[in-house]
């Protein structure tokens, strides 16, 4: 906690902030004024000694060598995306077990770093397909994609059409040439049920076209990554420094923190996804166990800052677009019966997994129908490639990932969801900003009622007690007050039985 002092400077900045628009104005002088006392105050307390970010630098993930080695040495590798940071380290990593050749499949060169660059979009199944026939891979490594969420934001067609259906090409090429394994590198975004945002959406849609293929089986074994931030490839990190060389850092508030892991822990995982591939249940995904504290953005932008020497000044900006301002708490599960993992949702947390060097946590996602997610595809590709579609994809797509979660709900038993609901719904728990979250809980509650009339299912006193909780939390949402009574009056006849 800021003492009384720093706190009273955070809250100067807010208020400029208010005030001064994103360009450089005549607050930018206040705001560096105070940019600079907060920096003192913080000292003062014994802070900013340190990079929020040094401690993440010493993780790692242990590889699983002998394994990898098995899988890689003499082999025909392809990493596609491999021009950008973490494919660069990737191919670096990759060349020491050995490969027989090693293809770099992107759009643009690798400036350094092993193996031989092929230009190809993964948007363009037949160049895929060229590129594929001539590489034969035994062995792929996905990483292409629109990564920034502001970006997926101004960029919407272009996101879906390259992480979506991109990622539809790479599994079909795989199938079509024989590739042995193939690793994707997905998102911690997609612990979230439901979302209005992008980027997370069309990972969310990758990732269960992924998994769909790992449990369908075949020729091709399909394994999957869950990333945070990468710190040296941080998105956070990059608009820090370039603020600073404008000499104003832009943030989008006080209390914004983030999960990070290190260059070496990403590539670790991605090979270690490699060599565990087919060991755990199909469909299952692997995270780094060890992510730390999740690190203050103001914390991390003062201590670049005053290491910089430079009169620079923070500026609050607000929430962009493709970015959460808070995250429903039914995500994650609160039973105590599961180790909590920053990257893991509620209907994955019961399958967790641990590697043998207790360096990596796996999970299984939680499956949809494949007609329903086969549905949901070909609607949202025949919104993309349809007319006027740059007005409504964007809107195709959330809808579709809508579609897919209340399938998967569906697949769960009530008793599961009424956890979830109520843990994202408790009145003790739930936050003033409840509202954002009613798409969710309208869901949830939609199919959890009628499973409460289901003959056979046992429902005890502390049912009965959390759909009370829920009841009240709904009374006062806008749009759920028929939802609260219709859930206080199963309640009734539950509390008889």
């Amino acid at each position: 906690m800021p003492s009384p002092m720093s706190a009273d400077l955070i809250r100067t900045i807010a208020e400029l902030s208010q005030a001064a628009p994103a360009a450089a104005g005549p607050e930018d002088a206040a705001l560096r004024r105070a940019t600079r006392a907060l920096i003192r105050s913080m000292r003062e307390e014994g802070r900013l000694a340190e990079s929020p970010m040094q401690l993440a630098l010493t993780r790692t993930v242990e590889l699983h060598h002998a394994a990898a080695e098995r899988r890689l040495r003499g082999k025909r590798v392809l990493v596609t995306g491999g021009s950008g940071c973490v494919g660069t380290r990737l191919r670096q990593l990759l060349a020491g077990f050995g490969p027989a050749t090693l293809v770099n499949l992107d759009i643009v060169p690798h400036e350094e770093g092993e193996g031989r660059w092929v230009q190809a979009d993964i948007r363009d199944p037949a160049v895929l397909d060229a590129a594929f026939r001539a590489a034969r891979p035994e062995v792929v490594f996905h990483l292409a994609s629109i990564r920034e969420p502001g970006k997926a934001e101004l960029v919407v067609q272009e996101a879906v059409d390259t992480n979506v259906f991109g990622t539809a090409n790479i599994i079909a090429a795989c199938r079509a040439h024989g590739v042995g394994h193939a690793v994707y590198s997905s998102t911690g975004k997609c612990y979230a049920y439901l979302t209005d945002h992008v980027y997370t959406a069309s990972k969310k849609l990758a990732e269960m076209q992924w998994m769909a293929a790992a449990r369908e089986g075949g020729d091709t074994t399909f394994a999957m990554t869950r990333f945070t931030h990468v710190l040296e490839n941080g998105i956070v990190s990059r608009d820090i420094a370039d603020g600073i060389r404008r000499g104003m850092v832009g943030l989008h508030g006080p209390d914004r923190h983030f999960n990070i892991q290190n260059l070496r822990q990403a590539t670790h995982l991605l090979v270690n996804a490699l060599a565990l591939a087919g060991t755990q249940a199909p469909g299952s995904f692997w995270s780094a166990v060890d992510l730390g504290w999740p690190v203050n953005t103001l914390e991390l932008a003062l201590f670049e800052i005053a290491r910089s020497g430079r009169d620079v000044g923070v500026r609050f900006l607000g929430i962009p677009k493709g970015y959460d301002e808070s995250f429903f708490r039914g995500q994650f599960d609160w039973s105590g019966d599961c180790d909590y993992h920053p990257l893991v949702n509620a209907l994955e947390a019961p399958g967790m997994i641990s590697d043998s060097t207790g360096t990596m946590i796996g999970a299984r996602v939680a499956p949809c129908p494949e007609a329903v997610l086969r549905l949901a595809l070909d609607r949202l590709h025949a919104r993309l490639h349809g007319e006027g579609a740059a007005s409504g994809v964007k809107q195709t797509l959330l809808h579709s990932v809508s579609n897919v979660t209340a399938a998967v709900f569906r697949e769960i038993t009530p008793c599961r969801l009424l956890d979830i609901l109520w843990w994202g719904a408790a009145p003790g728990w739930v936050e003033a900003g409840a509202t954002r979250f009613r798409p969710v809980m309208t869901m949830l509650a939609d199919i959890l009622l009628p499973a409460l009339a289901e003959p056979g299912l046992h429902w005890d006193e502390a049912a009965r007690a959390k759909l009370q909780d829920i009841a009240t939390t709904f009374a006062g949402i806008p749009g759920l007050g028929g939802r609260a009574e219709r859930l206080q009056a199963v309640t009734q006849p539950l509390c008889a039985a």
